[in-house]
């Protein structure tokens, strides 16, 4: 969740507009960050040599998941080159610069070099088969790899199993690098807690321009997967959490629907927001991923929508997913946003969309929802947490046993306080009022879409930077949005949002990829010199 709130997000906004986007502080790295275990690897890494890294950096760089299985079917790669070059790329350009993979899965290059056996001898699990995830460090495994959501209390704490997604990676032949950076608990922790900042991985810092916030809370996969440290990342959202680093960071992000992935073993805070979604460099690798993560689990109820609800992501992605549509486009908050605003409307038309420009909603629309998500996830948080510590046998099982931790050591525990943790723990709603609560600022998110788009009569909402976030309300609705690249200023990036109603996820798709062929607007940063 981003935990500047709705309202801050708001004077963050007034703020970009009048100066561009404030610098992020270089924050003193904690005592006790997790160090990086590259060494291991080394051996491996020393294998490439600087040719063929320059020759991997053409070949993957731009490439889809398509294109890099062609390379495979060919033979001019392997799934263990590849894991070896994304090291390499990490050694040479994260570690103790960006900060975005916080720890290494030690059997990635014996699990790759399984999986290169398996297409040798015939057997493809499907169109992921050798490609490399980082995930987000909430989102729970069952092997080596740590569960911290970025909080020093969970450093050493594994979750029992795999989450089911992971469950879904991995039967795909998706090879899990690591864990990505986040910010510490999901930004719900202190109000004055830089994006990208945890007492587990330090500082994460944009590629683009590390004086730029990097936004938050899936800080880590978005730097790492534009960063080409991983073929894509999974990151999660409450509020933003994936869409605004995307947006900053020059990713490519789908916040899906509300039902369609499993929220089993990913370290909450609401759970009526909390959902994972994929992080890559186009829209092609959302659409595949999404055909493979998206299931019913038991664990997990409201994924029997998933059951019902339309798929077949990547099917006929054919450049036609506008034609006919009617696109509402809220204006750029800056003027930067409000130039490239007007290029995407044009590429929109060119498309064979119809645009229709609409006005922004009232600020204290916006302060409604913000007041009210924030007292609902004090006691999401409190109650969510508990529950999956329990689950996962964690070394500390309450609040107030996290406060008392943090409390030992400030500077290194919680160098920017810890009030929203605090707040959680001293919630005193009942679980009658939740429930209430949750189902009626639910349905009134939903209520502002549905009645903006039966209005204009429109088949989806966009507009780039804040514009959606700040209009629409999509997560309190559990609807979908996806993020694509619209352009730069000064290297900075500039995102595109679309969002729709529940369950277009796959037409969102189909609109970004065809956005994204007009364009051709996303760029490699250049972290090389």
């Amino acid at each position: 969740m981003i935990r500047r709130t709705f309202l801050a997000t708001i004077a963050l906004a007034t703020l970009v507009s009048a100066i561009g986007l404030p610098p992020v502080q270089a924050a003193e790295v904690p005592k006790g960050k997790r160090p990086l275990n590259i060494t291991q690897f080394e051996s491996a890494i020393k294998t490439l040599g600087v040719t063929r890294v320059a020759t991997l950096d053409k070949v993957i760089t731009y490439a889809t998941i398509p294109q890099l299985q062609d390379q495979f079917k060919q033979g001019s790669l392997t799934s263990e080159e590849l894991v070896t070059y994304y090291l390499w790329r990490i050694q040479r350009y994260d570690l103790n610069k960006l900060n975005s993979v916080t720890e290494l899965n030690p059997d990635a290059l014996e699990i790759a070099k399984t999986l290169d056996a398996e297409r040798a001898a015939g057997k493809l699990r499907g169109p992921l088969h050798g490609t490399v995830a980082l995930l987000k460090d909430n989102i729970g495994t069952g092997d080596k790899l740590h569960n911290t959501a970025g909080a020093k209390v969970l450093q050493e704490a594994r979750s029992d199993r795999d989450a089911f997604l992971v469950r879904k990676l991995r039967d795909a032949g998706v090879i899990i690098l690591g864990k990505a950076a986040m910010t510490e608990w999901a930004a719900w922790m202190g109000a004055k807690q830089p994006n990208g900042y945890s007492s587990v991985g330090g500082q994460v810092y944009s590629p683009y321009d590390k004086k730029m916030d990097p936004w938050g809370s899936s800080t880590g996969p978005a730097v790492a997967v534009v960063s080409n440290f991983a073929t894509f990342a999974i990151g999660t959202e409450t509020w933003g959490s994936l869409s605004t680093p995307a947006l900053f960071n020059s990713a490519a992000a789908l916040k899906p629907s509300m039902g369609l992935i499993s929220r089993d073993r990913i370290i909450p805070i609401l759970d009526s927001q909390d959902v994972a979604g994929p992080l890559t460099r186009n829209v092609t690798d959302i659409a595949l991923i999404m055909d493979a993560i998206v299931g019913t689990d038991p664990a997990d109820p409201i994924t029997v929508a998933a059951a019902t609800a339309p798929k077949g992501f990547a099917h006929n992605l054919d450049g036609n997913g506008l034609r006919g549509m009617r696109v509402g486009v809220f204006p750029g908050l800056t003027p930067e946003e409000s130039d490239i605003n007007t290029e995407m409307i044009t590429a929109l038309h060119t498309a064979g969309a119809e645009v229709i420009e609409l006005t922004p909603v009232p600020t204290d629309t916006v302060t409604e929802f913000d007041s009210e998500f924030t007292q609902l996830g004090y006691y999401g948080f409190k109650v969510g947490l508990e529950r999956y510590l329990a689950a996962t046998h964690a070394p500390v099982q309450t609040l107030p046993e996290i406060i008392a931790f943090n409390l030992q050591d400030k500077m290194n525990r919680m160098k920017y306080g810890q009030e929203y943790v605090v707040s959680s723990s001293e919630s005193t709603m009942s679980p009658e009022e939740y429930a209430k609560r949750s189902l009626a600022i639910g349905q009134k998110a939903r209520k502002n879409i549905d009645s903006l788009m039966a209005q204009y009569n429109l088949d989806m909402m966009g507009g780039t930077g804040l514009a959606v976030l700040l209009n629409a309300f999509y997560q309190g609705a559990g609807y979908p949005a996806i993020v694509i690249q619209a352009g730069y200023h000064n290297s900075n990036p500039i995102g595109f949002v679309l969002t729709g109603r529940l369950f277009d996820d796959s037409k969102l798709i189909h609109a970004a990829y065809t956005l994204e062929q007009q364009t051709q607007a996303w760029q490699a940063p250049r972290i090389s010199k």
